[in-house]
């Protein structure tokens, strides 16, 4: 009787003590967003669903590609995106940010949405999807949405990630504000940023693009605010810039266009800007190369010392764990896709 009484102490003291060893539950975390909603996330790594397209590569470059499910982005419109983290092939690409569906998420087991837009935000949430407003504007506020997301992200790597590109980018900061700070008004030409052919739209005021022509060394040609505002070539004439760069997806005007009659044109100062994994001159992690790039092309005197060439391998090497070659790193400057 007393053996029996002693192996089933035994037992219950074993099972107590596998007990201790069953994962407990995930718990969450506390994340504030971009609109200042704060946002609890499971501790456990969900899947994640990155609806807005600038976001994209900065959930990769913080070490999240292989947590994407569901993408905003697609191999044919940002194909560097998909030679870089090939794993996102895997993912449901082309979900745009404004028909996503909340029951479609929860389906797909997402647990981490990020998405461009408070509304947007708040809708997801309000059907049971744990969602963050990413949104920025400014150099700043970027950021703070790129240590947002390692917050919540939850990872050593992500958080190292970040930490790095803010000190990269205070730094290049740093150097275009001590070496432009004796620039006059009179010589910080007067840019105007292009991201439409047909229809013709350009950049305003209020917009990182906007950001980045000021802190590069320019003055924004465009007086109305706001992106991708439809503007007429008459108007563009009466503003008469003296740079125009466009957006690599737009592509040259071709001979015919009147765009071809303007100083910037004649002057040989219009330039198709570089695209990698995403657009350089909107508003994804690559705003870090596209400061460099337009301040050398501003001011060349001023920026001798940079090779934009080798800046961008560095980059991709270091945020993308990347390789560039020197024939790829010539395709991104031109903004051209990968070869075939």
């Amino acid at each position: 009787m007393a053996s029996l009484l002693t192996r089933l102490c035994c037992s219950t003291l074993l099972i107590a003590g596998l007990g201790s060893f069953i994962a407990p539950a995930a718990t969450a975390r506390s994340v504030t967003d971009m609109s200042g909603h704060t946002v609890e996330i499971k501790d456990d790594h969900p899947p994640i669903a990155d609806l807005w397209f600038a976001h994209n590569e900065i959930s990769v470059m913080l070490g999240a590609a292989d947590r994407i499910r569901v993408s905003a982005e697609n191999p044919v419109d940002s194909p560097w995106l998909f030679k870089v983290a090939p794993v996102m092939k895997n993912a449901h690409t082309g979900v745009r940010p404004d028909t996503a569906n909340a029951e479609n998420l929860l389906a797909l087991n997402i647990g981490l949405a990020f998405v461009p837009t408070a509304a947007k935000a708040e809708e997801l949430r309000r059907m049971g999807v744990p969602t963050l407003c990413a949104e920025y504007t400014t150099l700043p506020q970027m950021l703070k949405s790129i240590d947002m997301t390692a917050q919540a992200l939850d990872t050593p790597e992500a958080s190292s990630a970040a930490q790095s590109y803010r000190q990269d980018m205070e730094a290049t900061l740093k150097q275009l504000s001590t070496r432009l700070a004796n620039v006059p008004a009179k010589d910080r030409p007067r840019v105007l940023h292009v991201a439409r052919l047909n229809p013709l739209q350009i950049d305003g005021t209020d917009t990182l693009i906007d950001a980045w022509i000021q802190t590069a060394g320019g003055q924004n040609a465009a007086t109305v605010s706001g992106n991708h505002r439809p503007v007429s070539f008459e108007q563009i004439a009466v503003w008469n810039p003296d740079v125009i760069i466009i957006g690599a997806s737009a592509g040259m005007p071709d001979a015919a266009s009147p765009l071809r009659s303007l100083a910037a044109f004649k002057n040989g100062r219009a330039w198709i800007n570089p695209r990698g994994v995403f657009a350089w001159d909107r508003y994804g992690a690559e705003e870090l190369l596209q400061l460099q790039w337009v301040a050398q092309k501003l001011h060349p005197d001023l920026f001798t010392d940079t090779d934009m060439h080798k800046a961008t391998q560095v980059f991709y090497r270091k945020f993308f764990h990347y390789p560039l070659t020197d024939q790829e790193a010539d395709l991104i400057l031109a903004g051209k896709p990968p070869a075939p």
